[in-house]
């Protein structure tokens, strides 16, 4: 490692490391590539969440089982594969919570989901949300950026008019 000596402390090497985990750096202690990623709300994150607001606002359901609702919903097959899993990301920006429960082997990803006041808001088009999230080790260190609408993050491939009709 660049600059750093094979005896060094671990303090040391945590220092080392907080001043490369921008760009990436492989970490002196365990070898695992350390990264800060910065993530935004994408067209199709917005297209889901979309789609969820409207079955929140008509069913009583308090958890709804996400991959099977949108795979039954009738958007073009090109939007249903781009919707695949980007769409889970939405946490760091408070808009979708987990269902919290384990599955037989032991996952805690179980499928169910729920929209929080926050994404109900930015579906609404009453709030807006900073266009980033910083990520490390699948935590989100923060949100980043211009504030965004629910318009622009669906961008020019999705028209929220169309989707938001019953």
């Amino acid at each position: 490692m660049s600059g750093l000596r094979a005896d060094c402390s671990l303090e040391e090497a945590k220092k080392w490391l907080r001043e490369r985990v921008k760009d990436g750096a492989k970490c002196p202690c365990c070898t695992q590539f350390a990264k800060v990623y910065k993530r935004k709300i994408n067209s199709s994150m917005a297209c889901v969440l979309t789609v969820v607001a409207k079955f929140f606002r008509r069913s009583p359901d308090p958890w709804l089982h996400v991959p099977s609702y949108i795979e039954s919903q009738p958007l073009p097959p090109k939007v249903r594969a781009a919707v695949r899993g980007d769409w889970a990301k939405l946490v760091y920006w408070r808009c979708l919570e987990a269902k919290p429960g384990e599955r037989e082997d032991g996952s805690t990803r179980i499928g169910f989901w729920r929209i929080t006041q926050v994404g109900m808001d930015f579906v609404s088009g009453t709030i807006q949300l900073p266009k980033y999230a910083r990520i490390y080790d699948d935590r989100c260190l923060g949100l980043v950026g211009d504030r965004i609408s629910i318009t622009d993050a669906l961008g020019d491939r999705f028209n929220y008019d169309e989707l938001m009709k019953e």
